[in-house]
């Protein structure tokens, strides 16, 4: 605002500026909203959440349903993100440091997600799992399983039956050496930011300006090892298939 109202010299135009920052805000938050539940959502369909048979089971709570049945809204996947969102904003008031490196975190998980995903579709396009056909279902394809939230007895397990599924092409690709050129592109790319998010933003490096995301990074990384390797490994079986 103070910015504006300088270089405007006008409380009615420094307003009207500032109101164009609040709503593209606003829009941003609303989409960011709806993008984040849904994934988080989708993770728990899939059992791979903590507290999954809350969060992704379609069936109703008590008093809240899991996906609100006119809208098809996932009404816990929201609140949980809202809740968080709030609790983590709350943060700033009490030290702007650790708020700063909690969020830190974004640039190395975002680019992380992109690296898993762009190392996965480099080693199918190496040992040739991608195929061309028009068809999904193919004998020698790998199964998947799909689960059967209704006749899982503990909400945790997984029911169902195996259905086969083979990975395809969709309707654009890059293809033969070329495609996979861009994909170790990408991968350096993304290794290269990756590197340089950890380090510290400021000379001499203090308490204050340190960049801590390694240490949350890693912290996260710790955790998805221990829960998987304690709980998630048991009901995690795969993505959810619909046929």
């Amino acid at each position: 605002m103070e910015i504006f109202l300088n270089a405007t010299q006008s409380v009615g135009g420094a307003a009207a500026m500032a109101s164009i920052v609040v709503t593209l805000g606003i829009c941003a938050t609303i989409a960011l909203l709806a993008s984040s539940s849904r994934m988080t959502w989708s993770f728990a369909r899939d059992r791979g959440l903590p507290f999954s048979r809350y969060l992704g089971k379609l069936t109703h709570l008590p008093k809240i349903p899991q996906v609100e049945p006119r809208s098809q809204i996932p009404l816990v996947a929201i609140l949980l993100t809202v809740i968080i969102s709030i609790l983590l904003s709350l943060i700033n008031i009490g030290s702007v440091t650790a708020f700063n490196q909690i969020i830190s975190l974004t640039i190395s998980g975002l680019y992380g997600s992109y690296l898993i995903a762009a190392a996965l579709l480099l080693v199918r396009r190496l040992d040739g799992s991608i195929s061309l056909a028009a068809s999904s279902y193919e004998p020698d394809a790998r199964k998947t399983k799909i689960i059967d939230q209704d006749n899982s007895s503990d909400g945790e397990g997984v029911g169902g039956s195996d259905i086969v599924v083979n990975l395809t092409w969709g309707p654009f690709r890059v293809p033969g050496a070329l495609g996979v050129a861009t994909n170790v592109a990408g991968m350096v790319y993304m290794v290269v930011i990756i590197f340089f998010s950890f380090w510290p933003p400021l000379r001499p490096v203090t308490p204050q300006n340190m960049n801590y995301s390694v240490l949350v990074t890693g912290f996260v990384i710790c955790f998805s090892i221990v829960y998987y390797l304690v709980h998630g490994k048991r009901t995690y079986k795969g993505p959810l298939v619909e046929v």
